[in-house]
Order: C-alpha cells, then structure tokens, then sequence
C-alpha cells in the first residue's frame, strides 16, 4: 500500500493511471548516463582527498588489497601515501594499496563500524554509491526481495522479483542501474532508474536524479523522479526530500518524503528508526499521506544485509 501511493504520487494525471494498485511502487527509479567524464582511477585520489580532512583525534580503519586491516589515527598524508599510529606502532599504507575506507570513528564516535546502508533511505536512493564489489541483499515488507551490485565504484546495478502469493505470471520483476560520483567526501550526485514488469505488460518505473550533502552517519537527500509507462512519461514529476541521522552506534533516525509540485497528489512522508549492525540494517518506519492520514500510519519494514 505504502508503494502503491508512492507511484501513484509520481505518475497522477499520466499514462502511469493504467497501473492499477500493484504494490510495485516499492520500485520507484533507475537508469540514465552522466555525462562523459574520466571515472578512472577516482577511488585513488577520492581516498586521498577524504583522509586529507581527517582530524588526527579520529580512529580510521583502513583495508589493503591483501586483506589486512590497520586500526589508529591519522599521523601523516603524503601525496601517495598515509601513516596511521596504531596499537603496535606507527605504520605507512600506501593509497594505491588501500581497498575504500571501511570505518571512521572520532569523539563520540569511537569503535563505530560504517553504515552498511548508506547507499538508500528506507526505498529511494541517495546520492552514495556502493564500491566496486561491495552489494547487498534486500528485502523490503517481506514480499520484495532484490540484490544490487557495485560494477564500479560509479556504477551499480540492482534487481529482485516479487513473492506475491500467485502465479509467476502475476509477479513484479524489477530492475535498478545507477550511475553516480563524489564531488568531495561529503557531496554526492547520482543518477539512475527503476524499471520494473509483470510478464505480459508494457514496463513501468521511474528516472531520477538525486543529490546527498554528509556521510552514512548524517546526511540530508534532494532529488527528483519522473514516473514512465511503456514509451510514455508523466508531465507530472515528484521531488523527494529525506535524511538521516546517526544517533548511536547501532541506531539511526530515518526519514524519506515526496511531493508533487503540481498538487495533483498528496505529499506522502515517514519517519522511522534504522537498527544496524556491520553488515545488517532492519528499517521500522511509518508512511502517511498528507491531507488523507491513515492513524498512526502506514507501517514499512525492511532488512538490508550488504556483502
């Protein structure tokens, strides 16, 4: 129900009205080219740029290619490498042997472990990108299950099939390619879709842009999405606005919400609460529809475990 109003939201007064109340609103976005630009060898000078602002009283763990994991704070960056003080004394990693950053802790923050689902508010993407080999598995309000997959550190691909008690002729197939770029260690921009069918039918979805100011501890998501049917796109688009907000260790405040400029729709909006280990995120939150309120709301759950 919670998808359905969010797809409805996008496509109202569009061709997207032959799409009757499938739940596939869950699958809102996906596919779309930046334009040219030289994504090569980013990871390198991303890692340099973002350790170059890292205060010397924060703990960072680093991963190499080999597989080893250095713990301590930062002494020293020198143009191809950093030197960490860790427990068993000074060390220097070279950049080019560093996997991505995997943790970054501080005052208040020491011995946290990164947000394994930084990539995604509770459904609707941020502006973050999974690194190239990095993925997930995902299932949201248990009849969604999906898998995505960091091609590069720029591009992802994602796709699942629904579970509906039925037939497979009756099921949602989906699918969600993103392409996306770090501007500097906390401005993030991508952009991408969600194409998704039931065998027999012409395909339906969403593009979208989005952008992400912060980090997976706090962060605040802009973005906008035009709703498709078959060749056809709705003259109607939806502006998303959502956030999130580390809280502790293992909680974090979430909240995701659509409008439609146009007031052809009601804004729909939630709020929730994100439990999360090193590898696994569960999502309990609650959608309403402004100006039609269901009490206390519309509830949304979801399991995310990233690999």
């Amino acid at each position: 129900m919670i998808l359905a109003a969010l797809l409805t939201l996008i496509a109202k007064g569009g061709t997207l009205k032959r799409i009757k109340g499938l739940s596939a609103a869950l699958i809102v976005l996906a596919i779309s080219m930046l334009a040219s630009t030289n994504l090569a060898g980013q990871a390198t000078e991303r890692q340099r740029e973002e350790l170059s602002r890292v205060d010397s009283s924060r703990v960072l763990a680093i991963t190499t290619n080999d597989g080893s994991t250095f713990v301590g704070r930062v002494v020293a960056v020198h143009a191809e490498s950093i030197e960490l003080q860790t427990v068993a004394g000074k060390v220097t990693i070279p950049f080019a042997t560093m996997k991505p950053l995997v943790s970054l802790g501080g005052a208040g923050r020491e011995g946290w472990f990164e947000n394994p689902n930084k990539t995604r508010l509770f459904f609707a993407p941020t502006g973050q990108m999974l690194k190239k080999g990095e993925g997930y598995f995902s299932d949201y309000e248990v009849l969604f299950p999906g898998v995505a997959y960091g091609v590069t550190d720029n591009i992802s691909i994602g796709g699942g099939v629904s579970l509906i008690p039925s037939s497979i002729d009756n099921q949602l197939f989906y699918i969600t390619p993103k392409v996306g770029f770090s501007m500097s260690p906390r401005l993030h921009v991508a952009v991408g879709a969600i194409a998704a069918t039931v065998p027999g039918n012409d395909p339906f979805g969403a593009v979208y842009g989005v952008g992400t100011a912060g980090d997976g501890n706090q962060s605040v998501t802009g973005g906008i999405a035009y709703g498709f049917a078959g060749a056809d796109f709705s003259s109607q688009f939806a502006l998303l606005l959502g956030g999130e907000k580390r809280v502790s260790k293992s909680i974090a405040l979430v909240t995701e919400n659509y409008f439609v400029p146009s007031k052809v729709g009601h804004p729909l909006v939630s709020g929730g609460v994100r439990f999360m280990g090193e590898k696994l995120t569960v999502d309990l939150a609650l959608f309403n529809l402004v100006g039609d309120a269901v009490f206390p709301g519309l509830p949304f759950v979801s399991f995310v475990y990233k690999f």
